[in-house]
């Protein structure tokens, strides 16, 4: 940047070019963070840009790094059908999220056949011939076909002149910008991987959005981080939203906590699902919904209804009177909100409760022409249960 409303660009013939602009918006992203003692080739050793370059599976990949990128990428080549070996510095694999879901994530790599090697971490990372060997900071030595470093990211914020504009720079390098996406530079605005608020597309893109509309006079919506729904793209996937477990155990909030494994599921128990849970975070006092964690096959669509919950301020008493269909994986949210309202109302035992749910996928009881007839045999003088009446029992049974 040359001053902050002028953009000086390089082409690729070396010829320079002067863009002069009322705003301007820097997206610029990032790049793989590198271990001096493991820089990548291309070939053998990989980052997480080139790794999809490669032309054949890698027979056996060795997988440096346990946050989101490198359990997916070790996630999706087991799939494919490689032998991993995933490398993590930490307790557990994804140390960043939510505790309970990431042991069932690792439980799932390990019966699967991974090799997930705990507090154990990478000092350096060297070909021998056609393989790569990783020595690890204890003396370990481990072998693989291939090895992918998957050890974070740095903002690409160096060598364009954003100090010289005025525009603010963090000690890790990523932009400084407040809610609406502004730098502290007049005219400039900051979106994506650059600012270091969340690496997520849809954060980018909403950073973007937001920038636009402000610097065009449009009314808009600060920024929210705590209703941003993130997810990681391993199988199962994990998707959370607003307040975390972690927040929770740190006191940073008081909120009641109701998790509800999807064994339970009969949805889930037809397609052959046994790893996951839905987990929903309330306010105390209001039943208000102020987080969210889901594990499933496609957790990235079932927090959604979550999501817009935490957006809007609702209760658990609204998500468990909302329908859902039977049989459903989204029933497990309506469950857990159910089981939160009852640990309300206990709470509160002057509150009128309302009529249980009579069916069984916990929906109020809808009234049947089978129904109507059950009524009626009820009030009326005692039918043997033969006939039609067996069979409205049957269709209500059902039903239900």
């Amino acid at each position: 940047m040359d001053g902050s409303r002028q953009v000086v660009v390089t082409a690729a013939d070396g010829t320079e070019e002067t863009l002069t602009a009322d705003a301007v918006l820097i997206a610029t992203g990032g790049h793989p963070r590198e271990v001096p003692d493991a820089e990548p080739d291309g070939e053998r050793i990989l980052n997480w840009t080139q790794v999809y370059d490669l032309k054949e599976l890698p027979e056996e990949l060795i997988v440096v790094g346990s946050g989101v990128t490198g359990a997916e990428f070790a996630s999706a080549y087991q799939a494919l059908g490689s032998q991993v070996t995933l490398v993590s510095s930490r307790d557990r694999v994804l140390p960043g999220e939510d505790p309970d879901a990431a042991a069932v994530l690792e439980d799932v790599f390990r019966r699967r056949g991974m090799n997930v090697m705990a507090r154990s971490r990478a000092a350096s990372a060297k070909r021998v011939g056609d393989r790569v060997e990783v020595a690890l900071a204890d003396g370990r030595v481990i072998s693989g076909t291939h090895c992918l470093m998957a050890v974070g990211a740095i903002p690409n914020s160096a060598g364009m002149g954003l100090e010289e504009a005025g525009v603010r720079l963090k000690d890790s390098g990523h932009i400084w910008t407040d809610r609406v996406s502004r730098t502290s530079a007049p005219g400039v605005y900051a979106a994506g991987d650059v600012t270091g608020v969340f690496a997520l597309a849809s954060v980018a893109a909403m950073q973007g959005r937001i920038a636009m509309y402000h610097f065009l006079g449009d009314a808009v919506t600060p920024l929210d981080l705590k209703t941003v729904s993130s997810n990681v793209f391993t199988d199962p996937e994990i998707a959370t939203v607003g307040y975390t477990q972690a927040d929770v155990d740190a006191g940073k909030i008081d909120a009641k906590v109701v998790k509800l494994p999807l064994l339970r599921n009969p949805r889930a128990k037809m397609q052959g699902i046994r790893d996951g849970f839905v987990k929903i975070f309330c306010r105390p006092g209001t039943g208000i919904v102020v987080g969210g964690c889901v594990v499933a096959p496609r957790a990235s669509e079932l927090i959604h209804p979550i999501s817009i919950a935490v957006d809007n301020n609702l209760t658990v008493e609204q998500i468990a009177n909302a329908f859902t269909v039977y049989p459903s994986l989204s029933g497990s949210i309506a469950e857990v909100a159910r089981q939160l309202q009852t640990e309300s109302r206990r709470a509160t035992p002057s509150r009128r409760a309302r009529p249980a749910p009579a069916c069984g996928n916990g929906s109020p009881t809808r009234t049947t022409p089978a129904s109507r007839g059950i009524e009626r045999s009820m009030t009326g003088p005692p039918i043997p249960l033969g006939g039609p009446v067996r069979a409205q029992l049957l269709q209500f049974a059902a039903y239900c």
